[in-house]
């Protein structure tokens, strides 16, 4: 049986760039994919960037749930002409991030919330951040990522990919980086290769900071000046201000060389930095 038209489904079809379309269009990349994601009957789905519904399909068919986002007009009303009389599946032409993703999962019970899809390059960051805000009511997400965001979001410390990103989804979740995906599997071809990535939100770090909002900010602050040692970024920026008798208290309390730039510490490191920042400044305060 033929498949039926998809708006977008040649080079001279519909697409919009403002979008920023990039549409898979390799089975067995997304066989890889649908492999990875694992059972999912027990799952309500959350799909962002639909698209044309190629693995919507395999979505709709398997999950306990599924909720298919997809911002383009168009497309939205083909996915809803050919999966929405389904009753367990919901399309809906909205922009993920104007989304609530906590409180749609929130809404999942008693099935678990899994987030998928192909992310536009150009909502990346701001996505990943909003999975992070909602880690809590999520338990995992398998996403597709321009490559170099996708070496950046499961780094390790040590090397330059490591940064803020980094630091954050190790804190908050078990990330790991899959497999590649070259730019020839989709359709208008990118710029730059791609790669899959899974955040299990049910493997945060542990044990988790005392004051997460402390770690959050040390964090950003330490990323944001990453070229300098530690030390240096918590004498100087107004924010820490901390004396070098303070660091030295800082140093031997935690056992941490403060003279290392942030990409070296792991995020066990920071945790324990992070703590006793805090300490420090209520201490102060106190």
């Amino acid at each position: 049986m033929s498949r039926p038209h998809t708006p977008g489904a040649s080079r001279s079809g519909y697409r919009q760039k403002v979008l920023g379309q990039h549409f898979l269009v390799s089975r067995s990349v997304t066989e890889r994919i649908i492999s990875a994601l694992g059972p999912l009957e027990h799952k309500h789905v959350l799909e962002i960037g639909a698209g044309r519904g190629v693995l919507t399909e395999h979505l709709a068919a398997a999950a306990g749930r599924l909720t298919a986002l997809e911002i383009d007009r168009k497309l939205a009303d083909y996915l809803q002409r050919t999966f929405g009389a389904k009753p367990e599946v919901a399309v809906l032409r909205e922009d993920v991030l104007n989304f609530d993703i906590g409180g749609w999962a929130r809404s999942c019970a008693p099935l678990r919330p899994l987030v998928v899809g192909n992310i536009p390059y150009s909502i990346t960051h701001a996505l990943l951040h909003a999975l992070i805000d909602a880690h809590r009511e999520l338990e995992a997400a398998v996403l597709m990522l321009q490559e170099e965001v996708a070496r950046k979001a499961t780094a390790a410390a040590g090397g330059k990919p490591f940064g803020m990103l980094s630091a954050l989804l190790s804190y908050y979740s078990s990330a790991e980086y899959l497999f590649g995906v070259g730019r020839e599997n989709f359709i208008p071809v990118p710029g730059v290769d791609s790669a899959v990535v899974r955040l299990d939100f049910s493997r945060p770090c542990s044990p988790a900071a005392r004051d997460e909002k402390a770690f959050r900010f040390l964090v950003r602050r330490l990323f944001e000046e990453r070229r300098k040692q530690v030390q240096k970024v918590l004498r100087n920026n107004g924010r820490f201000a901390l004396s070098a008798e303070d660091i030295e208290l800082l140093a031997r309390a935690t056992g941490l060389d403060l003279t290392r730039r942030p990409e070296e510490f792991p995020v066990a490191e920071l945790i324990a930095l992070a703590d006793a920042v805090s300490g420090m400044s209520k201490a102060a305060q106190g």
